[in-house]
């Protein structure tokens, strides 16, 4: 199954994937397309299981009724047999039918609330034909290697929870009282939220970015998140520090990352480059907390889109 193994963003390249995704595509849904008004974040956050890992959410019905859903995942058609059955089986395509979903990842273990229009009893029987199992209203089958477990059961607010997990019946998790957060989730289509635990450069980064994860060394999470503002985009960087000095000596020793970004975008000679763009930024301590900010025009973010 296909659509449900893939989801998730691995460890390695997270960082890299989503500034260039928060950047380009909340760029041109929030002010190409006018104000947001979708989906709250927090309704599904709140049917997820207890824990503290990469949470992302998307709203796709607003990237969908943009047209940049279709425009960063392809036309129909272009997909694996594997996944063409299970649309054909299921009636299933998230182009069409997802609305939104929050993602959390946290060792090895992925936790998914969805809100799709999905036929249930057809999902049902695709798992058993699969070689799957049911039980109640859960349903589990394995996916390529054994420690990776599908499981799924539908929601009491009507919603899909899922998840990959080495355990078959992970998904029995949904519905626990999940713990209070300790960070707002933000009013965006597009956001993603980090704990301080995970960050890391990816094998190969470029100077600028192993440069940036070494700075927020300390920070308990960070969190992007993007809104419009005059005529662009204003972009937004939190990083939650253990204290008040930790962030003013956090935010001094970004100047030091906004340098190396300025070297690589003279290097590249591209001022619509992300290094170009990210220099701009301004970062300023405030309580406990750093905060980057931006302001670019969209004509320049446009040039980001694939």
């Amino acid at each position: 199954m296909v659509s449900c193994e893939t989801v998730g963003i691995p460890r390695k390249s997270l960082i890299v994937a989503f500034t260039g995704f928060v950047l380009a595509a909340a760029a041109f849904l929030i002010w190409r397309y006018g104000p947001w008004q979708g989906t709250d974040a927090r309704a599904l956050l709140a049917e997820l299981p207890p824990g503290d890992g990469l949470t992302v959410f998307v709203d796709a019905r607003a990237l969908r009724q943009s047209g940049i859903l279709q425009r960063l995942a392809g036309e129909a058609g272009a997909e694996s047999d594997e996944y063409r059955g299970f649309v054909a089986a299921t009636g299933f395509e998230y182009r069409r039918d997802l609305d939104a979903f929050v993602l959390r990842s946290e060792n090895g273990r992925r936790w998914i609330v969805a809100e799709a229009r999905l036929d249930y009893g057809k999902l049902r029987r695709y798992f058993l034909a699969q070689g799957g199992r049911c039980v109640s209203e859960l349903c589990s089958m394995q996916g390529s290697v054994p420690e990776r477990q599908i499981s799924w059961v539908r929601l009491k607010s009507g919603r899909l929870g899922m998840a990959v997990n080495p355990d078959p019946l992970a998904a029995a998790a949904f519905g626990e009282k999940s713990s209070p957060l300790s960070w707002a989730a933000p009013g965006a289509p597009l956001w993603v939220y980090l704990p301080g635990k995970m960050l890391e450069a990816p094998d190969g980064a470029p100077a600028w970015l192993s440069l940036a994860v070494e700075e927020m060394r300390g920070a308990r999470w960070l969190l992007w998140s993007a809104l419009p503002e005059g005529n662009g985009l204003r972009l937004s960087l939190e990083i939650q520090c253990t204290g008040a000095d930790k962030a003013q000596q956090m935010a001094g020793r970004w100047e030091s990352v906004l340098r190396a970004l300025r070297e690589a975008a003279q290097q590249q000679g591209d001022e619509t480059s992300l290094p170009a763009l990210l220099a701009e930024g301004r970062f300023e301590a405030s309580g406990e907390r750093v905060v980057g900010r931006w302001q670019i025009e969209w004509g320049r973010l446009e040039k980001l889109l694939p």
